[in-house]
């Protein structure tokens, strides 16, 4: 099947690879977020800002800043300026006259979402979009908010792109496509490129698409909703091509890591998107498995993983004994091993 043709046979085959527990996995994500979004009642804030026909910028980000603060909530100086500034239809406030005088409407709105702050969620939740690289992506919980480190894996899925896939309108393969990040900013950056996106979350397939359309990206992307340890869901994605790149950041928190999360995290993000099981390579085993059948002759793989899990990863390689090596482990910002490349022989 050629690469022109995979998004249209992408399509045709999604509603086969659906799986009947669909409504067992939102029962599950709905229960765990109705739980833990409920904060406590010492949480909540008793008095807002006083009304007045004007606030300056300068009281309304320190009012705030310091009930964070006083609050223990993450980072309280950057999300009060986060806030501030997106109701002002800005980034941040530090290009803004302090003395900006806002008006009651724009200091509710502030209110409003800084008392959603005040629960422990996100503020990229809170705000409903956040950049990723180039892109401004629609949020929205429980889907997994992207990390700096994932940018980077984008960059490096780009570059071999550009550098060593020589094929004219290549397709490429994500795996936990998350709310997209991944797949449309590689997307964006190559006009010729095509990409099936698979993830086991109806929701986060669903903000994938929402971000697709809001990018003018949806006639080069197919969404798929399904999980890629059945087997039934590896042969539908065989069947529509080989792809000379597979791409994934998939769970890979062991099952105890997650008991020492933020409680941010814990509370408002999905936990199938981060549990990885017991040693925190349930997935990213399958995948290594599978990337022969999926990958043409020299394509590549990329995943992100946690930085002590290359060493066993190199071994898990080694003892499969198919036709897939580590190539290289590429540090992030941090200086710590967090990208493995892999080829098919």
């Amino acid at each position: 099947m050629s690469h022109c043709s995979c998004i249209w046979a992408c399509k045709q085959i999604t509603k086969a690879i659906l799986s009947g527990s669909r409504s067992t996995f939102q029962k599950r994500v709905s229960l765990h977020f109705t739980r833990c979004y409920q904060p406590p009642r010492s949480v909540w804030f008793s008095s807002c800002l006083a009304e007045s026909a004007t606030q300056k910028l300068e009281d309304v980000y320190k009012y705030w800043s310091n009930k964070f603060l006083s609050h223990n909530i993450e980072e309280a100086d950057i999300s009060a300026n986060y806030i501030v500034a997106h109701v002002l239809g800005h980034k941040t406030i530090y290009n803004l006259d302090a003395q900006t005088l806002l008006n009651q409407t724009q200091v509710d709105k502030i209110n409003e979402l800084c008392h959603l702050r005040s629960t422990g969620m996100p503020v990229q939740y809170v705000l409903g979009e956040w950049d990723f690289l180039d892109l401004t992506l629609i949020m929205r919980p429980p889907v997994l908010i992207p990390r700096p480190e994932t940018e980077e894996l984008a960059l490096l899925c780009i570059e071999t792109l550009v550098n060593d896939i020589e094929i004219e309108r290549p397709t490429v393969l994500e795996i936990g496509c998350g709310s997209g990040a991944l797949s449309l900013s590689l997307l964006k950056k190559c006009p010729k490129l095509q990409v099936v996106a698979v993830d086991i979350s109806p929701t986060a397939c669903s903000l994938t698409q929402e971000n697709a359309q809001l990018l003018g990206l949806m006639d080069r992307i197919c969404v798929i909703q399904g999980d890629f340890t059945l087997n039934k869901v590896q042969l539908e994605l065989s069947r529509l091509s080989a792809f000379p790149l597979i791409v994934s950041n998939p769970p890979y928190l062991t099952t105890d890591e997650l008991t020492g999360l933020q409680s941010e995290i814990e509370c408002f993000e999905d936990p199938t998107a981060l549990d990885g099981g017991l040693d925190g390579l349930d997935i990213i085993k399958e995948i290594i498995l599978k990337a022969p059948d999926l990958l043409m002759t020299n394509g590549h793989l990329w995943m992100e993983v946690s930085h002590q899990q290359p060493p066993l990863i190199a071994k898990l390689v080694q003892n499969s004994h198919n036709d897939i090596c580590l190539i290289e482990v590429v540090k992030d910002l941090f200086g710590k091993d967090r990208f493995c490349h892999f080829q098919k022989k």
